[in-house]
């Protein structure tokens, strides 16, 4: 006689709950972890003058198992944006300890109306040990990198192309980790 018994459901349960879990940020001896929460400061460049910084902001990422990005905290600017959407995206492992992600935000004017789409190339690379500049912080590695980006400036009348430029872009992130 074939019964069903309640211990049946107890590993497809621990499957399914183990896809939900967060992704754990790594820690340190977990050099090639790239899951977790990253705090980045990004430069803009001109890309045939990179001595030229036009920008300077901070942002977050956060890479999901499974090449999925979320990236946020980063200003609406300039107008007439107002407010944006967070960037989505998705990520995979390159060479050498790095990887490649490709970003996709958003911007709104005060009507709402989309004004702009910023999207990010990147493929930043893990480097072991602390982050010199960043005294006040001690992480076991960074992510650092660059990448281009690629803006289409839309009128929010008719959605309309107005402009498309790029431009080039640098970032130092460093991993968001639990406080001991």
């Amino acid at each position: 006689m074939n019964r069903f018994h309640p211990t049946r459901l107890l590993l497809p349960a621990a499957a399914c709950a183990a896809l939900l879990l967060p992704a754990v940020p790594a820690q340190a001896g977990d050099g090639d972890r790239i899951e977790g929460t990253w705090i980045n400061d990004v430069q803009i460049y001109l890309c045939n003058a990179p001595d030229v910084v036009l920008a300077r902001f901070q942002s977050m990422t956060s890479y999901l198992r499974g090449g999925v990005l979320i990236e946020g905290g980063s200003p609406s600017t300039p107008p007439p944006a107002v407010s944006r959407s967070s960037g989505h995206g998705v990520w995979e492992r390159g060479p050498k300890q790095s990887i490649r992600a490709e970003i996709r935000a958003h911007f709104f004017d005060a009507m709402g109306r989309l004004v702009r789409i910023t999207e990010i190339r990147t493929e930043p690379s893990l480097v072991p040990g602390d982050d010199p500049e960043t005294h006040d912080v001690v992480e076991p590695y960074t992510l650092r990198g660059w990448g281009t980006n690629t803006i289409t400036v839309f009128n929010p009348e008719n959605g309309v192309v107005v402009a498309q430029t790029s431009g080039c872009n640098y970032a130092v992130s460093r991993p968001m980790l639990l406080s001991r």
